[in-house]
């Protein structure tokens, strides 16, 4: 064989001997090279998780935890600082201590959501590759996140699914766990949550779905609502309530699993029907109460000073409203304006729920089963009240209609029909809303006996007032707050009539006159205008003033205007509180003005205060979330009269009631001095 030959065989076998030599110095490197390159991924991984551990705006907002105070609902309390009269929340929620937290809800949350919770970091690696498994084999998608994960997401994180928002959620999760204990993560959690309803948090949405306090939750209840958080739109047992107890079952079939119950237990717990409270179908609609108008007034002079915090800061107001004080007036002026309308005929004005397409109206039977209108909020009714219904049937044949009370039910017959003179058959269409008031009613069976009643269209106003402290007890502005939100008490300027007259008298006294003196009845013209008295008459002879004032006669007090002077009385009635100016004319004296009610009571009340006038107010003081004082009433007076002259005027108020315009009023049995507004 030549050399030419030798050369490419030696070249191979060279080449052949070098292959297997690479190879097992890839055999021998391979896995060091590739542990190095695993420990430096690490380490840089580590590098960086350990910067956004400590550095990043994720350990900021993490540790601002430590003081987090969530959105909290301010209570409106009444003048016994106990009795609830309304409440301020963008979101109701009402914090717990982590051992306020009963056992059974905390077990049902950890069953459902998170069974390793005490034996992890903030994620769990074996939950996720079980869950990452699942997914592989089932093809489905289930989650791997904890409780604390879960916590971070809903305080820090948005809900869109990608893989940066999941790393996030992870790192959050992590500072979670090394800034706070798993009593504070689980209290944390109890407390955000939202549970549908307007509701958030555990002791809220006991409240909501049950109308009892966490505490008291039995085990069915807690996992109903432990198991509503994964997604109330589809979990609320007000939304949906079959998904709603499938759901609940799997939380008890979990606790079960999980040792927290026995099996028997979460069986028997499983067997029973969900069952709500009557309330929690009208959580999110404005109901009317006696309280209303006092408490929206509340609202709008506490967001003047506070704004924000009165809907989310968790406010303890503490009011000088008395229940039954407000309660009684709520219903006084409620009888005296149905009196009044009545006087003016019956007008068939109905609201009809039925839907209008193209002109026509139709209602189906679906809207009359599932209507709720807000006052039937808790199925709680007492003989004589009066409560709008809902004709639901119309019985051609035997002349009678059919009225839904909520859960409730009346028959109205022809003998129903109260002033109306009307006939069922004929008066009522399906779907008509109609105000009744209730004759009878058996809790037993859910039946009322009704008389047909009217809405009415006038409206009308009371203010109470403590003459000596400024305490406003009692106010109603008007018929029904939620059809008429006009506060007639504070915003309506209406002309006074006679009850303007006090004034004038007050500046005559002042000006030197005694109740004894004698006032001009004679017959008076300015211009084209001549007053007339009550009765009708120009005129009515001399008097005394006290007479004059008692009688309510028109004539003298504006002889009276015209002798003290125009400019005297005006002045008087700016002291008197009164912001609005008096008409530089003699028809002031007898109530041309327009004055709030509120100005006309607080004028008032320098009469019984021996001259000096007391400024209303609603509010005894205001506490902070943790019962710091922000807020607490003084008394501010101003001086408007001496002495004497508020006597004296007393006096001749009394005389109004002895033997002037209101002696009906003798009939309460005390001494009472006043004004009638003829």
């Amino acid at each position: 064989m030549s050399a030419k030959e030798s050369r490419p065989r030696s070249a191979s076998l060279s080449k052949a001997v070098a292959q297997p030599k690479r190879r097992r110095f890839l055999r021998r490197f391979w896995f060091p090279a590739v542990l190095m390159l695993a420990i430096a991924a690490g380490g840089l991984t580590g590098i960086v998780a350990a910067y956004q551990l400590n550095y990043s705006q994720a350990a900021s907002e993490v540790a601002s935890l430590a003081t987090y105070r969530p959105s909290v609902v301010t209570r409106i309390y009444a003048d016994d600082g106990k009795t609830v009269i309304g409440e301020f929340a963008l979101e109701k929620r009402i914090p717990l201590k982590y051992d306020e937290i009963p056992p059974v809800m905390k077990n049902a949350i950890l069953a459902i959501e998170d069974a390793r919770f005490n034996d992890h970091i903030g994620i769990d690696p074996i939950r996720i590759i079980g869950a990452g498994w699942k997914n592989f084999r089932e093809g489905t998608r289930e989650g791997g996140s904890t409780l604390t994960q879960q916590l971070a997401k809903n305080l820090f994180l948005s809900r869109e699914q990608t893989f940066k928002r999941k790393m996030n959620e992870w790192l959050v999760a992590l500072q979670i766990e090394r800034y706070y204990t798993k009593q504070q993560i689980m209290e944390m959690y109890a407390n955000h949550i939202f549970l549908g309803a307007g509701a958030y948090g555990v002791e809220a949405g006991a409240e909501t779905f049950f109308n009892k306090q966490a505490k008291d939750l039995s085990l069915e209840e807690a996992a109903l609502l432990a198991g509503i958080p994964k997604a109330p739109g589809q979990y609320s047992p007000t939304v949906n309530a079959e998904a709603a107890r499938e759901r609940r079952n799997l939380v008890l079939e979990q606790m079960a699993k999980y040792g927290f119950v026995s099996q028997a237990e979460a069986d028997a717990a499983k067997s029973k029907p969900i069952k709500l409270a009557d309330t929690v179908d009208y959580q999110s609609q404005l109901r009317s109460t006696p309280f209303d108008y006092p408490v929206e007034q509340i609202r709008q002079d506490l967001e003047d000073k506070y704004t924000t915090r009165v809907a989310q800061g968790g406010l303890s107001v503490y009011t000088t409203i008395n229940v039954e004080a407000q309660k009684k007036a709520y219903d006084v002026v409620r009888a005296r304006l149905r009196q009044y309308d009545r006087a003016r005929g019956w007008r068939s004005a109905y609201t009809n729920i039925a839907t209008v397409n193209n002109g026509v109206s139709t209602v189906t039977k679906e809207q009359l089963e599932n209507y709720k209108y807000p006052d039937w909020y808790a199925n709680d009714y007492e003989k004589g009240e009066f409560i709008i219904g809902l004709i639901t049937k119309i019985d051609q044949a035997r002349n009678e209609a059919t009225a839904r009370f909520g859960n409730y039910t009346a028959t109205v017959t022809a003998g129903d029909m109260g002033w109306s003179g009307r006939q069922p058959r004929s008066e009522f269409k399906l779907g008509d809303l109609c105000e009744f008031e209730l004759t009878e009613v058996d809790k037993d069976k859910r039946r009322l006996k009704v008389k047909l009643s009217q809405v009415p269209a006038v409206q009308g106003a009371m203010l109470t007032l403590n003459a000596k402290t400024g305490e406003i007890i009692a106010m109603i502005g008007g018929y029904d707050f939620y059809t008429n939100k006009f506060n007639n008490a504070t915003q309506a300027y209406r002309q006074t009539g006679s009850a303007f007259k006090p004034y004038i008298y007050a500046a005559a006294i002042e000006w030197g006159m005694t109740p004894d003196s004698i006032v001009s009845g004679a017959p008076i013209t300015r211009g084209s205008w001549t007053p007339h008295n009550y009765d009708g008459s120009t005129g009515n002879g001399d008097v005394p003033l006290k007479i004059a004032l008692a009688k309510s006669l028109n004539v003298p007090a504006v002889h009276l205007l015209d002798m003290v002077g125009i400019q005297t009385g005006a002045q008087m009635v700016r002291r008197f509180g009164i912001t609005v100016p008096m008409a530089p004319y003699l028809p002031s004296a007898l109530g041309a003005t327009e004055v709030p009610l509120d100005q006309m009571v607080s004028a008032y009340s320098a009469f019984p205060n021996k001259g000096v006038r007391v400024q209303p107010h609603l509010v005894r003081k205001v506490l902070d979330r943790d019962g710091n004082i922000l807020q607490e009433w003084e008394k501010t007076t101003y001086k408007v009269l001496n002495e004497y002259v508020a006597l004296t005027m007393v006096s001749m108020m009394r005389g109004v009631i002895e033997n002037g315009t209101a002696t009906s009023a003798r009939v309460l049995g005390v001494p009472l001095a006043g004004k009638t507004g003829t």
